[in-house]
């Protein structure tokens, strides 16, 4: 069956991750992450980081395994304006852990390929 009932298959990467060493985790399933060092992510971060991937399992603990979604389909939740579905723009980390929002300039990363504003979701092709 196709991803929402529209398109055709969706086909997805995931790898394999671990969270710092150091520092707090409270990543949650679905959270959008960054790359912080080799094959590790986190959710905290600052507005206009690059989004890395999606967390597909959540984690509290330092140096646990992670799986993360790099490429396919991510629902992820935005905050301020909507982001644009044209095409070309994608999105960047905001400020709110785990959330994406619109760049402020240029495309940011993926192909936004749906925003639920009533849910404060877009969906995004990494």
């Amino acid at each position: 069956m196709a991803f929402g009932d529209v398109g055709g298959v969706v086909t997805e990467l995931v790898i394999t991750c671990k969270t710092p060493s150091s520092g707090t985790v409270s990543i949650a399933k679905g959270d959008a992450v960054k790359l912080t060092g080799p094959y590790t992510i986190t959710n905290a971060t600052d507005a206009e980081d690059p989004v890395f991937g999606q967390a597909l399992a959540a984690a509290g603990t330092l140096d646990t395994a992670i799986p993360v979604k790099v490429r396919g389909i991510c629902i992820f939740p935005y905050t301020g304006t909507a982001p644009a579905v044209d095409g070309v723009s994608g999105v960047v980390a905001s400020a709110t852990d785990g959330s994406v929002k619109a760049p402020a300039s240029g495309n940011g990363k993926g192909i936004n390929v749906k925003v639920d504003t009533a849910s404060s979701l877009v969906h995004v092709l990494l």
